[in-house]
Formats: C-alpha cells, sequence, structure tokens
C-alpha cells in the first residue's frame, strides 16, 4: 500500500500517466477512492484476521467431531479396537489436540477483542460474544467425549483380555470335568474342592461376554452369543450334577478361617498371659517395659474381641456339616476364649493403673541413685589420698568432703522415701503379685551400707591427715629451730678475732647448746618416715643426714679450735 500511494502521488504531481494526461476530473476520483482505502485498509486487516482464525478454529472443531465419530462406533474383536486406540493416542497425544485447541482459541479471543474495539457496531460485538460462548461450550462437550474414548477403548479391550481368558481356562476345565463324572466318589470330591473358583470364573466369562455383546458389531455380537450359549449349556448341565461339592469346599474355607482365627487368638491369650504374669524385678526400665506391654495389649483387645465373634459366627456356620461332638468341642473353645478375654479386659485397666503408679517413684530412685554413686566416686577420690595436706588444701577438702557426703545423705534420703512408696503400693496390690522386689531391696541396702562406709572412711581420712599435719608441723618446727642453731654456729665458727676472746666465745655459745634441740629434730623425722611413701623418704632422710653433718662439723670444729688457743695461754709472757 505504501508503494502504491508513491506512485499515485508521482501521478497526481505529473498530471500525466507515461506522458499522457490525465483528466482532473479523474485524478480527483482516484484521490478520493484511494483516501478511503488508505483510511478503511487497517480494520479490513484487523476483521481478515479475526476471520482466519475463526474459521481455522471451526475447521479444527470439525476434524475433531469427525474422528470422535470414528471412534464412537460398535467395535470389533480385539484387534481392531487396539488399532483404533493406537489411533485416538496418534491424534490426540501424538498431534497434541487438547493443546492445540487452547492455543487456536486464545489467540481467536485475542483477535476477537482488538476486532471489537476496532469495529463499533453493536450487532457485530454481540455475534463475537455469541461466537465465542457458542464454541467454549461446543469445546466442553467434545472435549469430554473424546476424554471418554480412551477409558471406553481400554475397558472393551480389558473385557476381550478377560473373556479370552475365561472361555479358554473354563474349557479346558469343563473336558476335564466332564471326564471325572465317571470316577470314583472320592476322586470326585478331591477334583471338584475348588468348584467356588470355576463359578467364579464362569460368573466373570458371562460379565465380559455380556459386556462385548452390547458393545461390539452385530458379527461379533452374534459369535459370542453362540460360544456363549454352547459353555453356559455345558456347564448347567455339569454343575446339576456337582454343585453339592459346592459345599464342601466352602465347608473347608469354613474351617480354615474357624481354624486361623483360633489360632491367633491362642497366640494371643498365651503372650498376654507370659507377658502378664512373667516374674519381674521391680526397676524403672522393667516396669516401663511392663507397661508398654500392657498397653499394647489393652489396645489389642478389642481387635481379638472381634476375631472372637468372627470365629464364632464361623463356627455357627459349620453348625450343619459338623458331628456334634466336634461342635461341641468348637463351643467350648470358643467359651474358654471368651471368658479368657474378659478376664483379660478386667485384669488390664488396674494393672496398667498400678504399674504406672511405679514408675514416678522409680524414675526418681535411679536418678537419685546415680547422683548418690557419683558423689561417693568424688568422696572416695578424696579419702583414698592420704598424703599430707597444708592448713589450706586439707580445709578445701574437708569442705569437697562435706559437700559430697550431703549428696550422699540427701540422695539416699530420697531414695528410702521412695522405696517405701513403691513397698506400700506393692503390699496393697493385688495385680502386681509377679512383681519381685528382693533385687530393689539389695541395692537400697547396699546403698545404705555404701553410706555408712563412706562415712566412717571420712571420719579416719580426717583423723589420719589431721596426725599427718600434727607430725608435719613438729618437723617443720624442729627442722627450723636446728637450722637457725646451726646457722648461729656458723656465724661463730667464721668470725675472726683475739683467740682468747673467741675461745671465750665460742666455749659459752657450744656450752649453752642443748643436744635435745638436735634430738628432738631426730625423733620428728622418724616419726614423719613412718607415714611418707617411699618415693617422699630418700628427699627427707637427705634432709636429716645433711643437717646431722652440719651439727657434727660444728661440734668437730670447737674441739680443734680449742686446743691451740690453751697452748697459746700457757707460753710465758714475753720478756
Amino acid at each position: 500500500l505504501t508503494r502504491k500511494t508513491q506512485t499515485f502521488m508521482q501521478i497526481h504531481k505529473d498530471r500525466s500517466v507515461n506522458g499522457v494526461p490525465v483528466p482532473p476530473e479523474q485524478l480527483q476520483d482516484m484521490a478520493e477512492r484511494f483516501n478511503f482505502v488508505s483510511t478503511s485498509s487497517h480494520s479490513h486487516l484487523i476483521k481478515l484476521e479475526f476471520w482466519e482464525i475463526k474459521y481455522r478454529l471451526m475447521a479444527f472443531l470439525v476434524l475433531a467431531e469427525a474422528k470422535l465419530k470414528s471412534w464412537i462406533i460398535k467395535y470389533g474383536r480385539r484387534d481392531s479396537v487396539e488399532l483404533l486406540l493406537q489411533s485416538y493416542l496418534s491424534f490426540v497425544e501424538g498431534h497434541r489436540f487438547f493443546d492445540q485447541y487452547e492455543i487456536i482459541f486464545t489467540a481467536l479471543k485475542q483477535a476477537a477483542e482488538v476486532y471489537v474495539k476496532s469495529d463499533s457496531s453493536i450487532d457485530e460485538a454481540e455475534g463475537v460474544s455469541k461466537f465465542l460462548t457458542e464454541t467454549t461450550a461446543q469445546w466442553k462437550n467434545l472435549a469430554l467425549e473424546v476424554r471418554s474414548v480412551r477409558s471406553m477403548l481400554e475397558e472393551v479391550i480389558c473385557n476381550w483380555e478377560k473373556y479370552s481368558s475365561t472361555v479358554a481356562s473354563l474349557q479346558a476345565w469343563l473336558e476335564d470335568a466332564e471326564q471325572m463324572l465317571n470316577k470314583s466318589e472320592s476322586t470326585k470330591r478331591d477334583f471338584f474342592r475348588n468348584l467356588s473358583h470355576w463359578i467364579q470364573q464362569h460368573m466373570d466369562m458371562n460379565d465380559a461376554g455380556n459386556f462385548l455383546i452390547e458393545t461390539c458389531d452385530e458379527t461379533v455380537s452374534r459369535d459370542l452369543k453362540q460360544q456363549l450359549l454352547l459353555l453356559n449349556g455345558r456347564w448347567r448341565e455339569l454343575f446339576v450334577k456337582v454343585k453339592h461339592y459346592a459345599r464342601a469346599d466352602e465347608v473347608d474355607k469354613l474351617r480354615q478361617d474357624y481354624q486361623d482365627g483360633i489360632n491367633t487368638l491362642k497366640m494371643f491369650m498365651d503372650a498376654t498371659n507370659e507377658k502378664m504374669t512373667a516374674p519381674i524385678q521391680v526397676s524403672f526400665l522393667n516396669v516401663r517395659a511392663f507397661v508398654q506391654d500392657v498397653e499394647e495389649i489393652k489396645h489389642k483387645v478389642p481387635a481379638m474381641e472381634a476375631a472372637s465373634k468372627a470365629a464364632s459366627r464361623t463356627a455357627q456356620l459349620l453348625t450343619k456339616d459338623t458331628p456334634q461332638e466336634e461342635i461341641s468341642q468348637m463351643m467350648t473353645v470358643m467359651a474358654s476364649i471368651k471368658e479368657q478375654l474378659s478376664k483379660v479386659r478386667e485384669r488390664c485397666l488396674p494393672l496398667l493403673r498400678e504399674s504406672q503408679s511405679l514408675l514416678p517413684p522409680l524414675e526418681e530412685m535411679e536418678r537419685n541413685i546415680t547422683g548418690f554413686y557419683q558423689a561417693l566416686e568424688k568422696a572416695s577420690r578424696i579419702t583414698s589420698t592420704t598424703d599430707s595436706e597444708g592448713p589450706v588444701d586439707f580445709k578445701q577438702k574437708c569442705q569437697e568432703l562435706a559437700t559430697f557426703t550431703h549428696s550422699c545423705k540427701k540422695c539416699l534420703t530420697v531414695i528410702e522415701r521412695n522405696h517405701q512408696t513403691i513397698q506400700k503400693v506393692m503390699s496393697t496390690s493385688k495385680t502386681l503379685q509377679h512383681m519381685d522386689m528382693s533385687l530393689l531391696q539389695k541395692r537400697v541396702a547396699d546403698l545404705q551400707t555404701s553410706s555408712q562406709n563412706m562415712i566412717k572412711e571420712s571420719t579416719e581420712w580426717r583423723k589420719h591427715v589431721e596426725a599427718n599435719s600434727s607430725l608435719m608441723k613438729r618437723f617443720d618446727e624442729s627442722r627450723v629451730e636446728l637450722e637457725k642453731v646451726l646457722k648461729m654456729a656458723q656465724s661463730c665458727l667464721t668470725e675472726r678475732g683475739n683467740p682468747e676472746e673467741l675461745l671465750k666465745k665460742h666455749t659459752e655459745f657450744f656450752g649453752q647448746l642443748d643436744q635435745r634441740i638436735l634430738n628432738s629434730f631426730l625423733k620428728a623425722c622418724d616419726e614423719l618416715t613412718d607415714i611418707l611413701p617411699e618415693q617422699e623418704q630418700q628427699s627427707l632422710q637427705e634432709t636429716v643426714r645433711k643437717l646431722h653433718k652440719h651439727w657434727k662439723v660444728g661440734l668437730n670444729y670447737l674441739t680443734v679450735s680449742r686446743k691451740p688457743c690453751m697452748s697459746l695461754s700457757t707460753k710465758p709472757a714475753p720478756q
């Protein structure tokens, strides 16, 4: 259109075409017509686009309906139905049938919206709206029918498969069954024991056959009717002669169901009696496990009662085909089980309530037993050490020992209180007679003994450490006094001056020296050696030898130094 516009503008300008003049009236007419085309071309294009998508959608729906008609037919045999299903899947899934509709319809709605806006005609807008509404309704019905085609085809194939398999198996069984009629009674009873299975097979064959007769074409339906007529005739003729064996099979199944139910109930009762009456040593873990067992039994009782009722109904059904003696035995068994179940239900609640009441005190006992032994272990670490302690360490360890001892006493008090609570429950209980308190009593007695031993060991440890500290203190005091004297003696011996004055001074000092200082030190050393471990005795002995040596050296030096001084004092005075 743009190119045409440029050409016309050139003609209008030149007033001629290829040099041939164009009358003004003709040019004016062409201009008016060209202007009309130019202004209306856009709306025409919008309208044409709407119509194109509209007819494309209509063609899609026509094709879909044609396909639907080709699928909704009277069917043939299985292979032809499978071909129809393949054709359906190829068209619907292979060509994305439903997705294609959504794409086209979405494009149509968008084009319709633009078209209605560009055309101010109310009639045209109403026509477009009506078409969209009708198309939506048409598609809804069409889509529903198309989707149902697949399930229908699959159901037809399934019935063909069921019909073919049951016909084949039933024909083979009928051949064997007809020959079995001439056998002995025991052989026939054994062969027709599963007659109920073939009754069900016969019903399945007829159900599938009747479905196929209704859905298949006339030729196939006629063949199916003929085949069913022949097989049902053979079946009726045989069934009249052997139908009484079906009851025998039914009775066998009832007997098996009854026996299975009784076995289940007996197993439950045996397990329940074992759990409820087996001896149990009273402890938190054992009682908690027992409570869980009783809760499980309580939850199973309703199901077992239902199983008992089912077994009773089965027993009633067997009365017509069971000897009177066996019936009496069955009734006795059922009455016994019913009575046992009633007793279990009666026992569960009080047994559960009383055993649950033991759990809080037992749990608190276990917690405090753990705390007791933890404190006892820490106290034992202190009392097992007999080394001499300094005043500060001794005081701190005494405080720690007192804390641990108090913890043990506190835990033991809680344990004994809970033990009494448990004893009270056990003495008044009528349902917990199978629970044994001996192990718990032994544990409490062991705790009491351990507590008494700890108190005794703590007292002995304190006395021993105090005695050791006293010996250490006496040794330290005597050592300090001895070292002080030796230091003074050493100072005297190293002093320089007038020999006579020094002699006099030394004689005076050593004359006052008390041998008891050394004796006191040696005695304290001997006493301390008795309590010290071997690895520390050597160091003590070295200290003693060193100080003793210093004492002897001082005395020897005094004796030697006095002789020269005496010889000097006896010499004549110089002239």
